[in-house]
């Protein structure tokens, strides 16, 4: 799907959310004597993925993106911006979970495997729902203006694969 240029930054921050959820499917179907290892290497990449990017693109969407839209549209009557807030919170959730599990040296497979999943779905939401409506309602203009205030993650060394 062409996607407006001032929306490449999120759509590539999802390109590489989408990489973590790839790393995660892989590392639980590693075979038995290695799958414990992997999926504790990738839960650790996870966070710090998260915290390097995942939050500040969260927070871009929270703080740019869906207030550029809320001047043409009701946020709260749009089910499809509802249910990516919700999932936004979900996801810190499950991050925090992960977070406290890892710090506890406890089985953290349930969870990372739920992230993944959710990070998959979310991202479908954003590309397939959300960023269309964006690009039919803001102007040309206002997309512009909002894609010079986006983190762009190609920069070097900004995004840890």
């Amino acid at each position: 799907m062409k996607r407006h240029p001032s929306l490449h930054a999120l759509s590539q921050h999802h390109h590489f959310a989408l990489i973590q959820s790839l790393f995660i499917r892989r590392a639980r179907q590693q075979p038995a004597g290695r799958r414990a290892t992997a999926v504790q290497r990738v839960a650790e990449k996870f966070l710090r993925f998260w915290i390097q990017n995942g939050q500040q693109h969260f927070r871009e969407e929270e703080e740019i993106l869906l207030p550029a839209y809320a001047r043409h549209i009701p946020i709260e009557t749009d089910p499809d911006v509802m249910r990516m807030l919700a999932d936004h919170a979900a996801i810190r959730a499950r991050t925090e979970r992960l977070q406290e599990l890892l710090e506890a040296k406890e089985p953290v497979e349930a969870v990372l495997a739920e992230l993944g999943r959710m990070l998959t779905d979310h991202v479908r939401l954003e590309e397939n729902c959300i960023f269309p409506k964006m690009e039919k309602t803001l102007s040309a203009a206002e997309l512009e203006a909002l894609g010079k205030r986006l983190t762009r993650l190609h920069a070097k060394g900004s995004c840890e694969i």
